[in-house]
């Protein structure tokens, strides 16, 4: 294996894939990256065992094919410390790495690319193209509710589904919850599939970009996305996710149109004095005004209020403090629509734009 190639390219791409490179000391194999180069096309790839990355460069001069495997950490490095606008020369030879660039030469010792791990048999059953974008938006419009370390291991994920012709995720983490759809014009075969959380962070950071097509690939066991030059893919979570359309409101009545800010702002003055393990904040509504109240287990209370174009039956409702600003945080609209359960179980509110995000959060017992 050999070729040549310039050194800001290979920083670039050895970046955006580097962030799975971990201490392993079960592993060694994956603090490697497998350099690979065939038709052309020289390919870096990291993983973890349940992520993988795959930057893709074309190569324009002559090379010799290969793969092989060598400390992604001291690659990164090395090119970091050579001039960026330099030509670094790669080289196999006698199952070592020789890397050559003007004045400084550098001997790595590798590990064979036949016992790296990687995801390359990929059968999907389904694929289709969005905007990188709309899916950035989708993602960080609902994954604040995503389960973190919940002992329902289906929860720590977000849910991707296709039905009729609807692409909704939705994240819950099980006393609150976050979905958004957009609409999908050509023909896709339907699916149901978990993203893990991880999987989840990781396509956010990816899809920091400028806006792009990207194309996705449903799998049984893995997802896989096409953006630019990266192939990214990941594991899902086996299981059955909830039934999240059993807590959306059918057919919600007239709202509670409120002010975001003037909201946001009175649940952070009563916040400070909430309860340090619940976090409960009281919410009264009635006859034109809002109360934000709280009180913690020092006997400390706090209050707040402002007021509200409303005048119907009085309201009353306890609510953790924090689940109501990520809520509010996530909406961008100045007023915000609140709508009451029957059972006054839990709230849903929506933005007043008529945007297909809504979120649900349960409501604590008074």
């Amino acid at each position: 294996m050999k070729f040549i190639i310039q050194n800001n390219i290979l920083i670039e791409n050895l970046k955006k894939i580097s962030r799975l490179l971990v201490k392993n000391t079960s592993a060694p194999i994956l603090e490697n990256i497998l350099i690979k180069i065939k038709k052309d096309i020289l390919s870096l790839t990291t993983t973890n065992l349940e992520i993988e990355i795959i930057a893709k460069i074309k190569i324009e001069t002559k090379y010799i094919p290969g793969k092989i495997t060598i400390s992604g950490r001291k690659m990164l490095n090395i090119c970091q410390n050579l001039p960026k606008t330099s030509y670094i020369q790669i080289e196999l030879k006698n199952n070592k790495i020789y890397i050559y660039s003007e004045k400084s030469n550098y001997t790595l010792v590798t590990l064979p690319a036949e016992s790296f791990p990687n995801h390359q048999d990929f059968n999907y059953i389904s694929d289709f193209h969005i905007s990188s974008d709309t899916l950035k938006n989708m993602i960080i419009k609902t994954e604040f509710a995503m389960g973190k370390q919940d002992v329902r291991y289906y929860l720590n994920g977000m849910l991707f589904e296709k039905k009729e012709n609807y692409l909704r995720n939705v994240a819950t983490d099980g006393y609150r919850l976050a979905t958004s759809y957009i609409s999908l014009n050509k023909k896709i075969n339907p699916f149901s599939i978990i993203i893990p959380n991880k999987g989840i962070i990781e396509i956010l950071r990816l899809l920091n970009i400028k806006d792009t097509l990207l194309h996705i690939l449903i799998g049984t066991y893995n997802i896989r996305i096409h953006i630019n030059n990266l192939i990214f893919t990941t594991q899902l979570i086996e299981g059955k996710y909830p039934d999240y359309n059993s807590v959306l409101l059918k057919n919600p009545k007239k709202p509670i149109v409120i002010n975001n800010d003037l909201l946001k702002k009175s649940l952070l003055r009563t916040s400070i004095l909430s309860h340090e393990k619940f976090s409960g904040i009281e919410i009264n509504i009635h006859n034109g005004e809002i109360k934000t109240i709280s009180d913690n287990q020092e006997d400390e209370t706090a209050e707040d209020r402002f007021n509200v174009e409303y005048f119907g039956n009085t309201i009353n409702i306890s609510i953790n403090a924090y689940y109501i600003l990520d809520v509010l945080n996530a909406i961008n609209t100045k007023n915000i629509l609140l709508f009451l359960n029957k059972n006054q179980s839990s709230i849903q509110i929506e933005s007043e734009n008529n945007s297909p995000t809504v979120y649900v959060i349960m409501l604590l017992k008074r």
